[in-house]
């Protein structure tokens, strides 16, 4: 059982094959890029932060030269929707192109016909740096999960004076409401002869 435990914390240590990803994609930007902009998006993550920079092993790359055909073929998308992509995710200022000079193409004219586009991404990166509340204690708080509050999990009201929370009695009687409209909608469906 140690060969095993200790072979197991070895692939937790490192990942073969694999590319770091900021976490302000999962935290932010999948609820509200289109999905052709998170492919380009994690295409250029994968060409530049998530590689490590060959002339320098401690540092990622910041900026790479990504071939129009290159992104097609690893998302799957036209040339049409890389395009509509690249331009949104540079007026969002998710992303930066720029020319060979490192000069800022921000428009599809100035784009267009060139011979070599550079792309980086403009998401805001933290360095592994632990918080003074980590180096303080080695019992932190942990952070708790919230709870999405929908129609049916409602706790307050608003008033004149702001929020106020529903006693238990209006929660019921707001959930036996719902329940009421929900079933005069519901309109059974019957199958083979009546």
């Amino acid at each position: 059982m140690p060969a095993m435990q200790s072979l197991y914390t070895h692939c937790m240590l490192y990942y073969k094959n694999t590319t770091q990803t900021p976490n302000v994609i999962f935290n932010d930007l999948l609820k509200v890029l289109t999905e052709s902009e998170l492919k380009v998006l994690l295409t250029i993550i994968y060409k530049t932060i998530g590689q490590v920079d060959p002339k320098n092993p401690s540092q990622r790359i910041q900026r790479a030269w990504i071939a129009q055909k290159f992104f097609c073929m690893v998302t799957g998308l036209s040339n049409k929707s890389v395009s509509k992509a690249i331009d949104s995710l540079v007026k969002k200022n998710r992303i930066r192109v720029s020319d060979g000079y490192n000069k800022t193409m921000s428009t599809p004219g100035t784009r267009r016909g060139a011979s070599a586009l550079y792309y980086e991404s403009c998401l805001q990166l933290s360095p592994n740096v632990k918080k003074a509340s980590e180096h303080s204690s080695h019992n932190a708080v942990k952070k708790l999960h919230t709870i999405k509050l929908n129609s049916i999990k409602q706790s307050c009201d608003l008033s004149s004076q702001g929020t106020q929370r529903l006693s238990d009695l209006k929660r019921f009687k707001l959930l036996q409401q719902m329940t009421h409209v929900h079933s005069e909608n519901y309109v059974p469906r019957f199958r083979g002869k009546r």
